[in-house]
């Protein structure tokens, strides 16, 4: 992916005026960003996945390596990652994260919304910065896991035009859970 690419970079450099007299402006993410990330991630965990998963296994998760700064830090800085951020007045309201997959494609790996955000328009405006990255990179396909109980989650990814590619389990803690793979085709037409 070679971090941020120019496209996006124009894309991120242009702020929208969004809905409710409020200025969404989206960039790359810096190192000092990663704190915040992360308790947007866990938040995000929280508000979302507490109607099927045990709190212990949410928290369990939520101190590994996954959610820790420094490696949020290192996707930042890593050349073959991006990570974008949507900015409210000067505070960072969300964010995704994009990462290769051993299987060669990209992998949306995070994607997470202040919850007083959500259905405002901040996570379209991620998506098509991303979108845009992904196409300018020549990235032919993107891949995304998400939680089978999570609704709200796989919703939002097959209105943007995932489909869906595989139903397994997976385990978080000491709980097995429902998980599914999406795929999208990045050429396809947009969605939102």
């Amino acid at each position: 992916m070679g971090g941020v690419t120019e496209a996006a970079r124009r894309m991120v450099a242009s702020v929208r005026e969004g809905r409710m007299n409020r200025t969404v402006s989206i960039r790359a993410a810096r190192v000092e960003d990663a704190s915040r990330l992360r308790e947007l991630g866990v938040v995000g965990w929280e508000t979302t996945y507490a109607g099927f998963l045990r709190p212990e296994n949410r928290r369990a998760y939520l101190n590994g390596p996954f959610w820790s700064v420094a490696r949020l830090r290192a996707i930042i800085e890593a050349a073959d990652c991006a990570t974008l951020v949507a900015e409210i007045e000067g505070r960072v309201a969300g964010f995704l994260t994009l990462e290769p997959h051993p299987s060669g494609e990209t992998e949306l790996t995070r994607f997470y919304v202040d919850p007083s955000e959500r259905g405002r328009g901040t996570g379209g405006e991620l998506w098509q910065c991303a979108l845009a990255h992904l196409r300018a990179s020549g990235t032919q396909s993107i891949l995304v896991n998400v939680f089978g109980d999570n609704r709200d989650g796989r919703h939002f990814y097959e209105r943007l035009g995932f489909a869906l590619i595989e139903e397994t389990t997976t385990t978080v803690g000491e709980q097995t859970v429902y998980d599914v793979w999406y795929r999208m085709t990045v050429g396809e037409p947009d969605r939102l």
